[in-house]
């Protein structure tokens, strides 16, 4: 096994790899893109906002912008678990399979250091962060962790909702967004906002639930229905985001 994981790393085929996550991520911003427009009254928005999260991970990644293979990552691992969860708690079903293979052959196309090589460690954007290999690897997991929780919180934000967990949603999603986007440009409000944000989510359990209405008329996979488990996995998953920072925060504060 570890020798298999080793020519994993090594693999080269760059190119013919990274088109075969831009296939899978076009193909998903397409698909909610006609259902924004198609779909029941009131899931515009909320598909709306799933199709520019997929064809954002699609343009970084074909830009080759050095944060495009971590945002594309996040989002495969996010459906991937979703399709495995979707699974084991309904039972075998193609579409689900479909959603969760698809979802995985991202997160498999984009692994190895060669790939990480064409992305994360270009040398322009480290030398003008002064980014050394730790600062990298931390970015990574938080972008990764961020964007593995947008698809979720987009959907419950977002879609036909009531209760008073809504206004609590939606500032989750907002804070995670805008978290993100501070920590590419390495500000340090970023990994407060992206706290804001679990904090949020993890309120919403808390108060009174809402109920998304035409879930089950869409089919949405069950891993995907707000529920308390559900909602303290995506605030476990924006505060882990915030982790790999955390000791170098800590280290600083003492140093002051």
């Amino acid at each position: 096994m570890k020798q298999v994981l080793e020519k994993l790393r090594d693999l080269g085929f760059e190119k013919p790899r990274a088109a075969v996550s831009l296939l899978a991520l076009a193909f998903f911003g397409l698909l909610y893109l006609m259902v924004a427009f198609n779909g029941p009254p009131g899931w515009g928005p909320a598909f709306g906002g799933l199709s520019a999260c997929y064809f954002t991970a699609f343009f970084a990644l074909s830009c080759d912008w050095f944060w495009g293979r971590w945002f594309a990552s996040g989002l495969g691992w996010s459906g991937m678990m979703v399709g495995i969860a979707s699974l084991v708690m309904v039972g075998w079903h193609p579409v689900l399979a479909l959603y969760g293979g698809l979802h995985a052959m991202i997160v498999g196309a984009l692994m190895g250091t060669k790939m990480a090589a064409r992305y994360d460690l270009q040398p322009g954007w480290r030398e003008r962060f002064g980014m050394d290999e730790f600062g990298v690897l931390r970015l990574r997991k938080a972008v990764t962790r961020a964007a593995a929780a947008l698809p979720s919180l987009i959907l419950w934000a977002l879609g036909p909702r009531e209760g008073q967990g809504v206004t609590l949603l939606v500032a989750a999603l907002g804070l995670t967004t805008l978290g993100m986007h501070a920590i590419l440009r390495l500000r340090t409000w970023g990994l407060v906002a992206l706290a804001g944000g679990a904090a949020a989510a993890a309120a919403v359990i808390a108060a009174p639930l809402y109920h998304v209405h035409g879930a089950a008329f869409l089919a949405l996979p069950v891993a995907m229905v707000p529920t308390p488990g559900t909602l303290a996995a995506v605030s476990l998953v924006i505060l882990a985001a915030t982790l790999p920072f955390a000791g170098p925060a800590v280290r600083f504060l003492r140093g002051r």
